[in-house]
């Protein structure tokens, strides 16, 4: 054989020895990263492994304070229930005696409000009795009493009260007045005779007795001497005189 050909053998030899040197170096170097590679993914997840755990735990001690926490509020909501139960027992029981009082009262009321009605009907009939025993005219059905007068002599106005008395306490009586007067004109010195006096309400209705009372009006230039009333009812004409001095 030639040098050439040993020579070019053993580069070949020794290049394929090299190859083969590399290749067996990448494999350890790739065996070597592979082995710290799951060194660092076990100690990953073995740390990963402890936080989960650790997490777990707290949430665990978490959970059981909780838990804790509820029941303690179970017990006191029952606590409450068991409050609020005697309380509405209590307050049913006050509500019943304040209804129980305060029907009671309204009867009362009602009974009262009935005796004062009771009452001022008799006080009516004991003034009607005061008023009959101690009227002028007992013959007539209607008695003109009590008349009272007071005149106002700037204003011309005249303030009247006056008693119509029935001297049937079982009738009811129905009519009209009416007011007329005598007297002078001042800027004249004319007479004047029956002058009639108009008033807004002229009627009257009651039982037993009615008061007339009101004011009335007379004109600025008159001057009055005499106040006549006049009752009409039942077709009778009942009248009354009053002279001023």
């Amino acid at each position: 054989m030639s040098k050439n050909f040993l020579k070019k053998e053993s580069v070949y030899i020794g290049n394929k020895k090299n190859t083969y040197i590399f290749i067996f170096i990448i494999f350890v170097l790739m065996i070597l990263a592979s082995y710290i590679f799951m060194i660092y993914i076990n100690k990953s997840v073995i740390d990963n492994s402890k936080n989960v755990h650790y997490i777990n735990l707290e949430l665990n001690k978490k959970i059981k304070s909780l838990k804790k926490n509820l029941k303690e509020s179970n017990l006191e909501i029952i606590e409450y229930k068991r409050d609020n139960q005697e309380l509405s027992s209590i307050f049913n029981k006050y509500t019943d005696v304040i209804k129980f009082k305060l029907a009671t009262s309204e009867e009362i009321k009602n009974s009262l409000f009935l005796k004062d009605e009771e009452i001022l009907r008799l006080n009516k009939e004991i003034n009607y009795f005061k008023f009959l025993s101690n009227s002028k005219n007992k013959s007539n059905l209607v008695s003109i009493e009590n008349f009272q007068i007071k005149l106002d002599e700037k204003n011309n106005i005249i303030a009247y009260s006056a008693l119509l008395l029935s001297t049937d306490n079982k009738s009811r009586i129905r009519g009209t007045f009416k007011f007329y007067y005598d007297g002078f004109a001042k800027s004249t010195n004319n007479k004047i005779l029956k002058n009639s006096i108009n008033i807004d309400n002229k009627n009257f209705n009651f039982k037993n007795y009615q008061i007339l009372s009101g004011e009335i009006s007379l004109p600025e230039d008159h001057a009055i001497k005499v106040l006549y009333l006049d009752v009409k009812c039942n077709g009778k004409i009942y009248n009354y005189k009053h002279e001023f001095f």
